[in-house]
């Protein structure tokens, strides 16, 4: 049973815009609206698309970068507190959790194509 488990997570790291299509599948049957659905597809799926742009970062510059990831996400998350206080005067994490996570999966998952491309690219120079 863990390495079913252990399977689907790789599966879902290396390949997350499968997962998100998953998911949504089974958030539709679900949650019967298909907006709501996405939305909550994407905010599940984003951690998958950080996680692979950072696993191919790590490939393509063979250098670790988990550290400016965590400084870079750390300074988006206040970033996103910072402009829910403005608007709405007060925090509230739930709110600001599920924006963040959907700009993460905005940033990320064009990040993860370009970096689809440029790891074909760079394995076939480094030959």
């Amino acid at each position: 049973m863990t390495h079913l488990f252990a399977y689907l997570l790789a599966a879902a790291i290396t390949v997350p815009p499968l997962a998100t299509w998953i998911y949504y599948l089974i958030a539709r049957r679900i949650i019967h609206k298909r907006r709501n659905a996405f939305l909550h597809s994407v905010q599940t799926t984003a951690v998958f698309y950080i996680f692979s742009v950072m696993i191919m970062l790590q490939i393509i510059l063979q250098h670790t970068v988990i550290g400016y990831m965590i400084g870079f996400l750390a300074v988006l998350f206040i970033l996103v507190v910072l402009m829910h206080y403005k608007y709405r005067g007060e925090i509230v994490f739930k709110h600001v959790w599920r924006i963040f996570l959907r700009i993460c999966f905005l940033l990320f998952g064009p990040l993860y194509l370009l970096l689809l491309v440029a790891g074909v690219i760079v394995t076939f120079i480094r030959q």
